[in-house]
């Protein structure tokens, strides 16, 4: 892996930091915290979390800056994993360093406040209206379903430790989990979307696990199989948590995971026969380190990016019958099929293992890859359309859409400092979309404000179901709904920044996540409902929001903030509040956003209209595919043969693709419209087209 200048990668975070606070008119460490979360979320660190800043105590200091429950569905009620983050934020101008004893002390002020929550008298003498009283009355609602706690603290500094396991620890009978996330692995998170798992068994885990004799498949690709101990397998997933599966997993099982009723009782009444009836677990590695024992058999000392693709129920119910049923796992073992892939190939093998081996789940794991067909057909229109210059400016300036985290980032990379400005005017910063923003746009233009506050891996989770159909068509991810998506992105930032902005906000501030994508779907919602749209063609020309469309939103946006932040009374905690569809449906949408008619003449296009430019649109996307895909064919010509192999050993083969397959042999492209379509579906299987 590549060398990571950190004090330059310090530099450049606290920069974004502090320009971040100033344009936001927040306090620099509610900047940082917005930027290891997300980080934290799409790595598998954490869910999706809520910032809660809380710092109290004299002698016996206090501290806590976010928190998520991770609720599971078990034996017919929800347990929960809680996640308490502690931030260790630093302004120094040159990097700092911490020890194992400053991540004690942060662990400790984190679980001083857990303690102080839960005892008698503490929240009543907090303001009801604090972010200390919100979480203490959420701990005290929710703490009985909690089954493990997972203390993460996000650092600045560059932690010098060999660990890269914490001991866990231990807070009324439950399980601590102790994880930290410093400049060295937020820069690697970073700057290549993901963190390899590295799992030292000789180190950690208690010795090197016997494995049977590798099968070397081809000269990218071997296998090993053995099995594991439970006890072994659930400690492992204790330390490192969701990030040991594979991402497309765990985006799926984030918002459905389930402890797997027939497992426990596997575990509890034949242990023994755990093996025998456990299907396992499907794994992938980019490299493994063997070792022989004394009497020569071979064993796995160290697994480098290990990801689970296949068993994530199967490892989680072991974790939860160890550390909330009290199970012993001492007689059950695991059999793991691990596949090595080399380095330069496991990001386009790994989501196709992932795949095969997911075929149950009722959403397609591949469409959450980075690299599906959605993402692969935004990419390119945002590479191949060019937004117009903006009223004021010499030059354009293009957005660049992230489909996998650190593409952005890596595009600087290696570039002298003339270079780096040159792409920085090209590509700023404030124009780049990634999937995830994606989704917060589109669902709060749809009307759907309440998936949005969910958090942003499970609003893009609900999000590919509608992004997969576009796909299907080939024609829906077209020019026109391209520019329009950039145009609810020109809307959505420029209605957080005006409200955060605004002298009302300033006066109340807090919940402007839940404020801006309210106040969006709230405006979107009154156009529809007068037979409107915005007109976001026009946006897109302007590349910017009339200032009277803005300041009428903003109006919006001012009443809806009025009425999230009183809400019924029987709700305790107005962001929970807001992830409800009842927020949606019964207090905000008709009851504010409804435009009056010059809103309507000068800002809206009628819906009429707005549907034939996207159907006009998919017709021409339609017809250019099917040139290119003509053009295609003529191509796959000399590769006939390999070709059906291919698809025959993916089990993609079919009468329709095979007759396709065979009229390419001889020299014939001229396909009816059923082989056509046969065929685009198994090249697209084996990942050729």
């Amino acid at each position: 892996m590549e060398e990571i200048d950190l004090k330059e990668e310090y530099r450049q975070l606290r920069d974004e930091v502090r320009v971040g606070s100033i344009a936001d008119h927040d306090l620099p460490i509610t900047k940082f915290f917005e930027i290891y979360s997300a980080l934290a979320a799409e790595n598998g660190d954490t869910p999706d979390l809520e910032y809660c800043p809380v710092l109290g105590g004299d002698s016996r200091k206090y501290r806590v800056d976010g928190f998520a429950f991770d609720f599971a569905e078990s034996e017919g009620s929800q347990t929960a994993e809680l996640y308490l983050i502690v931030c260790d934020f630093s302004q120094d101008r040159e990097l700092p360093t911490i020890n194992a004893k400053h991540v004690d002390i942060s662990v400790s002020q984190g679980l001083r406040f857990l303690q102080n929550a839960l005892s008698e008298g503490f929240i009543d003498q907090l303001e009801e209206s604090s972010p200390a009283y919100q979480l203490s009355a959420m701990l005290r609602q929710y703490f009985a379903r909690v089954t493990r706690i997972r203390l993460v603290i996000f650092s600045n500094s560059h932690l010098r430790t060999k660990k890269k396991v914490f001991e866990s620890k231990s807070f009324n009978d439950l399980p601590v989990h102790v994880n930290v996330i410093d400049i060295e692995r937020y820069a690697r998170i970073a700057l290549t979307g993901s963190e390899p798992v590295e799992i030292d068994f000789e180190e950690d885990f208690g010795g090197a696990i016997d494995c049977l004799a590798p099968s070397t498949c081809s000269e990218n690709y071997t296998s090993y199989l053995f099995a594991i101990s439970g006890n072994v397998l659930a400690k492992v997933f204790a330390s490192f948590g969701n990030r040991l599966l594979e991402q497309n997993v765990r985006t799926y099982l984030q918002a459905r995971t389930k402890v797997n009723k027939g497992i426990l009782r596997t575990i509890s009444e034949e242990p023994q026969m755990f093996f025998a009836y456990n299907n396992g677990v499907t794994a992938t590695a980019s490299h493994v380190r063997t070792m022989k024992s004394e009497g020569g058999d071979l064993r796995i000392a160290n697994i480098h990016d290990f990801q689970i693709v296949n068993g994530g129920q199967t490892t989680a119910s072991l974790l939860y019958a160890r550390d909330s049923l009290n199970l012993d796992l001492s007689d059950v073992f695991v059999q793991v099929k691990l596949s090595v892939v080399e380095e330069t190939e496991i990001d386009l093998v790994v989501p196709r293992i992932s795949e095969y081996a997911n075929t149950q789940n009722k959403v397609s794991l591949a469409d959450l890859a980075s690299n599906s067909s959605a993402q692969i057909q935004i990419q390119r229109l945002s590479q191949e359309i060019l937004p117009p210059v903006k009223g004021g400016e010499l030059y354009t300036k293009k957005w660049f859409y992230e489909r996998s985290r650190g593409q952005y980032k890596s595009m600087f990379s290696y570039k002298t400092a003339s270079e780096k400005r040159k792409l920085e005017l090209e590509y700023p910063r404030d124009q780049l979309i990634t999937k995830t923003d994606l989704a917060k746009y589109e669902f709060s233009f749809d009307g759907l404000p309440h998936i949005v506050s969910t958090g942003a891996q499970k609003c893009f989770l609900k999000y590919t179901d509608s992004l997969s159909s576009k796909a299907a068509t080939n024609s829906d991810l077209n020019k026109v709904w391209y520019k329009r998506a950039v145009a609810k992105a020109i809307i959505f930032k420029a209605m957080d920044s005006a409200v955060q902005q605004s002298s009302w906000y300033q006066e109340d501030r807090g919940y402007k996540a839940q404020i801006v994508t309210y106040a969006i779907a709230a405006s979107a919602d009154g156009f529809r409902r007068a037979g409107h749209q915005i007109d976001l063609d026009s946006i897109w020309e302007r590349q910017e929001v009339s200032s009277g469309l803005l300041e009428w939103m903003l109006k919006v946006a001012e009443e809806v903030a009025r009425i999230i932040k009183n809400p019924p009374a029987d709700v305790r905690n107005i962001s929970e509040y807001a992830k409800k569809a009842h927020c949606w449906e019964s207090g905000i949408s008709g009851r504010v956003g409804i435009p009056g008619e010059q809103i309507i003449e000068r800002y809206g296009k009628s819906l009429t209209e707005y549907v034939e430019e996207h159907v006009d649109s998919q017709k021409e996307k339609r017809l250019h595919s099917e040139i290119d895909f003509e053009v295609e064919l003529t191509k796959l010509i000399p590769r006939a043969q390999e070709i059906r192999k291919a698809i025959e050993a993916a089990g993609a083969a079919s009468p329709k693709n095979i007759s396709a397959i065979s009229k390419l042999a001889a020299g014939n492209p001229n396909l009816n419209r059923g082989e056509k379509n046969a065929l685009k579906y198994a090249l697209e299987r084996i990942n050729v087209l």
